[in-house]
């Protein structure tokens, strides 16, 4: 069984870039995973002109990646929690994909409007991928479009065979600009979110410690800390902005520790930077 856990990045080395892919490559051979890190290399910005986006789903369409069982696309803002030993790849159970949600998302969607990223737009998207492909999009209980996020991403074999037939990321791209959509909604994000629907694809929501994600929640002067994670972190998604220029020492404590705890290289009022 090979496994493989792949990181990207496009641009100089940051602190955090380094710590990630530091953490990573060392979960990886705690699990008996393999483990690549592709630094300033062009394969999907060869065949989409969103490039840079597209990057972290390199093996989507590069054949290089055949070789494994199973593989992982872990963004270069995940760490993994101290000592951590759970093996990510017994999640998939048989199924082609696993992926996790933002649960609180869509609610956040319904009162925030963030570079035209809202509830509403969220649902004409789905419309247009019913249209288009004939892909029911999955809705949460008060009837929003599910949101995932690709942050932690698992594959199977049979999964990236799959993908392979799946719409290109350019005749996605062009059918999201046809419609208007803000540049958000071309991404790969929403692009697998999509098609992991189609019929026949077997798709796992994951549980959410392999995706826990840090974020901002509002803006000034009322910003506050989005903090995603359960008892049982797994791997902690930190999108803070700028936060790839921390320590590592800052970094380990935004995965390892409650927010009272937390000593950052920031001003006393963050997340209101003002």
């Amino acid at each position: 069984m090979r496994n493989l856990i792949y990181q990207y990045w496009q641009g100089d080395m940051k602190p955090g870039v380094a710590e990630s892919t530091r953490l990573m490559k060392e979960y990886a051979e705690t699990i008996g995973a393999e483990y690549r890190f592709d630094h300033n290399v062009t394969i999907a910005g060869k065949i989409v002109d969103v490039p840079i986006y597209y990057e972290p789903a390199n093996p989507l369409v590069d054949p290089s990646f055949d070789i494994y069982n199973n593989v992982a696309l872990v963004d270069i803002d995940v760490f993994p929690v101290e000592n951590l030993s759970n093996n990510i790849f017994d999640e998939l159970n048989g199924q082609h994909a696993g992926i996790c949600t933002e649960p609180k998302q869509p609610y956040f969607r319904t009162i925030y409007n963030s570079g035209g990223i809202n509830s509403e737009i969220d649902k004409k998207w789905a419309i247009v991928l019913k249209d288009q492909w004939g892909i029911n999009y999955s809705y949460d209980d008060e009837n929003r479009p599910m949101v995932y996020n690709t942050g932690v991403v698992v594959i199977s074999k049979e999964g990236l065979q799959k993908m392979r037939r799946w719409p290109s990321f350019q005749q996605y791209v062009n059918v999201m600009r046809k419609y208007g959509f803000p540049k958000f909604y071309t991404l790969f994000q929403d692009y697998f979110s999509a098609f992991i629907h189609v019929d026949g694809f077997k798709f796992k929501k994951l549980p959410n410690s392999w995706n826990c994600y840090m974020h901002k929640v509002g803006s000034h002067p009322n910003a506050s800390i989005g903090d995603n994670r359960p008892l049982d972190a797994k791997l902690v998604h930190i999108m803070f902005r700028t936060a790839d220029n921390w320590p590592a020492e800052a970094l380990w404590q935004i995965t390892n520790l409650p927010i009272v705890n937390w000593e950052l290289p920031v001003n006393k009022n963050w997340p209101n930077d003002g």
